[in-house]
């Protein structure tokens, strides 16, 4: 049915269209969140799908950089995403999305990715899934930190106003060799030290605990890590951290035994932590610890030679990969890369691919969130022989796993 209009809403329909996101995650938000939102929304690109005047579908696209290894990617960060019910099975998401996609290569993003509120949506549109993350729920009481107080340095308290001029270049310096990491600009940076009420959802106003490193310099310690948290639950005694973000595992244990030891505090729990983090084994009890593995952020790929070319790899040689892009088309191909020691080249080639997969797989490998060989043996990958596994495992490997704390 073309009952709908996929168009960019004009400035005067800010207000409907916000209206229309709000509705089409379930919310009735506040006047003053109503207000921040719309002004959010008229500095990103926008795409609706109208019915008349009516707004029926939404869709978003915010500029960053994402990390990728040895190297930074220009990002459509894909958001907003809304169809309202009334007009579901009718083509309104893919319309958009395919509109959405082509507008963000032509603007030079080579990747777009999302954070999906249902997993089954976007892998139909090439996304694949990048990178995982893990959730924590901490008994307070069990959680004893393996050489706890060997810290040198020091955790203190400080003001929002104090960690705004903190804790920008510790996210820096911290996400400077994490694959996936995302870039906060200064906008998101003072919207989250601006703590508006209609965010706490009945928790306690955000704390900010600042590690500093003993290493002194004139004005004190150098701040190394820090550790957003509310308070939360009946009576306010349980803790749920926010961020926590550290550039050295010394940083790290001392700001989760700082948390640990909050009075009063009875259950911690943290929502976006990488799958890679050394505090379950920073634990005297393990169990003291509940994680739950979810899904984060998924990414397309738009430009596979870019793309491939733009990253360092873990080992050298060279692969032939036959990508195959159903939705948009941009991305088939057969596509040799070559990695050297310091860098990669990638173009389209008419050789006999070593590996085959889809465009998906190709954004699930690439920043090192799952090797090659384990999407084979899902059946996901078909590999011309164990030797081109094995170098494909060896060359997309990255040290850290990929992880991001940005949500956007």
């Amino acid at each position: 049915m073309s009952d709908h209009e996929i168009r960019k809403p004009a400035a005067e329909e800010i207000r409907s269209y916000a209206r229309a996101v709000d509705r089409g995650f379930g919310g009735h938000s506040p006047p003053e969140e109503m207000e921040d939102f719309e002004g959010f929304l008229r500095k990103i690109d926008l795409l609706g799908a109208f019915d008349g005047s009516t707004v029926v579908g939404t869709m978003g696209a915010v500029d960053f950089q994402t990390n990728v290894p040895d190297g930074r990617l220009p990002t459509a960060g894909i958001t907003v995403v809304t169809v309202q019910s009334t007009h579901h099975r009718r083509g309104i998401l893919t319309q958009m999305m395919r509109q959405m996609l082509e507008g963000c290569r032509e603007r030079g993003h080579t990747i777009a990715s999302l954070i999906a509120s249902e997993t089954p949506i976007y892998g139909r549109f090439g996304y694949g899934l990048a990178m995982q993350r893990d959730r924590y729920k901490i008994d307070r009481s069990d959680a004893v930190l393996i050489g706890e107080g060997d810290s040198s340095g020091s955790v203190r308290l400080i003001s929002l106003d104090e960690a705004a001029g903190a804790l920008p270049a510790i996210f820096d310096e911290a996400g400077a060799d994490r694959p996936g990491w995302i870039s906060r600009e200064k906008s998101r940076w003072k919207h989250l030290f601006k703590d508006p009420e209609f965010e706490r959802h009945g928790d306690s106003a955000l704390h900010c605990a600042l590690y500093e490193d003993a290493s002194t310099n004139s004005r004190g310690g150098q701040p190394g890590g820090y550790m957003l948290y509310r308070r939360t639950g009946d009576g306010r005694k349980d803790i749920r951290v926010v961020e926590a973000v550290a550039a050295s595992d010394e940083a790290s244990a001392a700001l989760w035994g700082f948390c640990f030891g909050i009075d009063l505090g009875e259950e911690i729990t943290a929502g976006t932590r990488p799958v890679d983090d050394p505090l379950p084994w920073m634990l005297v009890d393990m169990r003291a610890l509940d994680v739950l593995r979810q899904d984060w952020i998924w990414t397309r790929i738009l430009d596979v030679p870019a793309v491939l070319a733009s990253r360092g790899y873990s080992s050298a040689g060279e692969l032939t990969l036959k990508i195959s892009d159903e939705f948009l088309g941009v991305s088939s191909g057969t596509y040799t890369l070559e990695a050297e020691a310091d860098s990669a080249t990638c173009a389209e080639s008419s050789g006999s691919p070593d590996l085959e997969m889809n465009v998906a797989d190709l954004a699930s490998i690439y920043f090192g969130g799952v090797r090659p060989s384990v999407l084979e043996r899902a059946g996901r990958i078909e590999a011309r022989s164990d030797a081109a596994l094995k170098m494909a495992d060896a060359m997309f490997a990255t040290r850290k796993a990929p992880w991001n704390v940005v949500d956007f």
